[in-house]
């Protein structure tokens, strides 16, 4: 038998456990140092890191971030990638038929993303249906997309760890990897918080982009040189009885050159509306957020990780606002009361790049050890990244699949 460790049940280690599941002569261990949880409590389990000028977002239980996005499935980077001998188009059509990406019907298209996408035109701004990872006949327009979708409706990695499990691979839950073991620039395992030590013939790391370097960084590989995330804000202002926070979120986008715009609500605005509009409540929020593609300038270290806004983030993210607001107002919200979020971070990534830390097959320096998280990708691309992930990673659990 072959052993192989897969550190982190998110988005890139549960794709390639699905694949190398699929193998019998392969025994599979996904170490996650979060809980298995429902879908509908995956909000409790953010973890915010905000030692820095951006709070950072993340989340740490089985699934990961699949949990909490918005659903969106957009290709990005498939070009830049083929510059690296990488085409993920085979596993984009793949996972496309697989998880059921489709735009919203019209009768999820939610009031007040119709009134959105109205106001845009009239601005002369073209607004677009997100492509989504949502089943819409199970779909109840709750709006919590964000928060765990509470009706199965929403396509997430629990659906690659039920396929894994099925086939026999092995989940440790609330167990965290805190070194790698390795020998003659061969890796032989992996060490935890639980003072364990696991050993395999091949270590996939998918901690994410902040964990993975810097395990990384305890054998010599100098991951964390760069690193990027989504910055993002939400604008909005008060508009009486808009309930958009019950619509689909992100349903409709507009992109702009180094800028997307698209329908969010966030109670971050509540408080701020209620200095003009003290009656308002949740339900009486439109909004839009307005995110733009990262720089390479973040670093991860072992203990310290910096990341910040400079003045180009910070000009893209005023110009959006800009924009946004006047969609809002020509949408109908009161003038007054247009507020904007602070400036968070989502999407951790490009801290173990291809062409610097892996190869064009994800491994690193060290043999047999592989990265399939949001760490690899070369930069941000400006748009959700979880498609182009889940293609890597496929990837990655084809080619150890294929050639063990």
């Amino acid at each position: 038998m072959i052993e192989v460790i897969i550190v982190g049940a998110g988005t890139g280690g549960l794709s390639v456990a699905r694949e190398l599941s699929k193998k019998s002569n392969i025994d599979l261990t996904i170490l996650e140092k979060g809980p298995l949880s429902e879908a509908s409590d995956a909000y409790k389990y953010y973890d915010v890191w905000d030692k820095n000028e951006m709070e950072l977002i993340k989340t740490d239980l089985v699934g990961g971030s699949s949990l909490v996005i918005a659903g969106n499935f957009v290709p990005s980077l498939v070009d830049e990638l083929k510059e690296y001998d990488i085409d993920i188009t085979p596993q984009l059509e793949q996972l496309k038929e697989e998880v059921g990406i489709q735009t919203m019907p019209e009768s999820h298209e939610g009031r007040i993303n119709k009134l959105l996408k109205d106001a845009a035109i009239e601005l002369g701004l073209e607004m677009q249906d997100m492509p989504k990872g949502i089943d819409p006949t199970k779909c109840k327009q709750c709006g919590k997309c964000a928060w765990g979708c509470p009706h199965g409706a929403k396509w997430s990695s629990l659906d690659d760890l039920k396929v894994a499990q099925e086939n026999g691979a092995k989940l440790i839950t609330n167990e965290g990897v805190t070194g790698l073991i390795v020998e003659n620039n061969i890796i032989k395992g992996v060490k935890t918080n639980q003072r364990n030590q696991y050993f395999a013939d091949i270590v996939v790391l998918a901690a994410g982009g902040m964990v993975t370097p810097k395990l990384l960084r305890t054998v010599g590989i100098k991951a964390g040189e760069t690193f990027s995330v989504d910055p993002f804000i939400t604008v909005g202002g008060y508009y009486k009885g808009a309930k958009q926070d019950m619509e689909i979120q992100m349903n409709k986008f507009i992109k702009l050159p180094h800028i997307v715009i698209s329908s969010h609500t966030s109670q971050y605005l509540l408080p701020k509306i209620q200095e003009t509009h003290p009656d308002a409540t949740v339900d009486d929020i439109i909004s839009l957020m307005i995110k733009v593609p990262d720089n390479l300038k973040g670093h991860v270290y072992l203990n310290e990780v910096q990341k910040g806004i400079d003045f180009e983030d910070a000009s893209l993210l005023a110009r959006g606002a800009a924009i946004a607001g006047s969609i809002l107002v020509k949408a109908g919200a009161d003038i007054k009361s247009i507020s904007s979020t602070h400036v968070r971070g989502a999407h951790l990534m490009a801290s173990a790049r291809i062409g610097d830390i892996v190869d064009s097959n994800l491994e690193t320096e060290i043999k047999n050890l592989y990265v399939a998280d949001g760490s690899v990708l070369p930069k941000a691309p400006g748009l959700p990244p979880i498609y182009t992930i889940l293609a890597l990673s496929r990837r990655l659990g084809q080619y150890l699949r294929d050639n063990l």
